[in-house]
């Protein structure tokens, strides 16, 4: 017996449009166009439903049980991921963050033991702490190298003499002069 989709579905296409224009980008969108495609008749099967949007017909069908079963809310809410839940609080977090931003954590081990010290968090190894960052999309930032032997000072009266510095100063000499007749 064929499912008829369209009377299966409760809400219309305009509402199903406005739910997956905020989901965009997200994993969730993909849930929320199956079903208007289903409801406007784009697709008629599942499996037709599976190949326009990319998914395997096993995983369109899970979703369809999720909305059969639980309606439009259970068919959008975030899937849990089962495992241990992280040992980092949000205060943690922003600490940690605030330090990396001041310059005083610039490596892992750093970062292990400003948790351990600070929060009393503990993680055995910097793998740990390199899985955290990383979920959280981190990326160090390094400066260039110097060499140990460079004079600061003098590199610091290059720049303010070098033809670079000039050019700058002159296209924003320039820039103010043209703000000026705009004016």
């Amino acid at each position: 017996m064929r499912t008829n989709y369209p009377r299966t579905i409760r809400q219309d296409p305009a509402q199903l449009q406005e739910y997956e224009r905020p989901l965009r980008g997200t994993p969730l969108a993909s849930r929320v166009r199956l079903l208007r495609l289903l409801k406007t008749g784009q697709a008629r099967s599942l499996p037709e439903a599976a190949d326009l949007l990319g998914y395997s017909t096993v995983q369109v069908t899970r979703w369809w049980a999720c909305y059969r079963q639980h309606g439009l809310a259970g068919l959008l809410k975030n899937p849990t991921h089962p495992g241990r839940p992280s040992q980092l609080t949000t205060a943690a977090w922003r600490g940690l963050q605030q330090e990396m931003r001041a310059g005083r954590i610039t490596r892992l081990e750093d970062a292990r033991q400003y948790l351990q010290h600070r929060w009393k968090i503990h993680y055995a190894s910097v793998n740990g702490v390199w899985r955290l960052l990383r979920q959280r999309r981190v990326k160090f930032k390094t400066g260039r190298r110097r060499h140990r032997q460079a004079d600061v000072v003098a590199q610091a009266a290059f720049k303010k003499t070098s033809v670079a510095s000039w050019n700058k100063q002159v296209s924003t000499g320039f820039w103010r002069l043209m703000k000026g007749a705009l004016v």
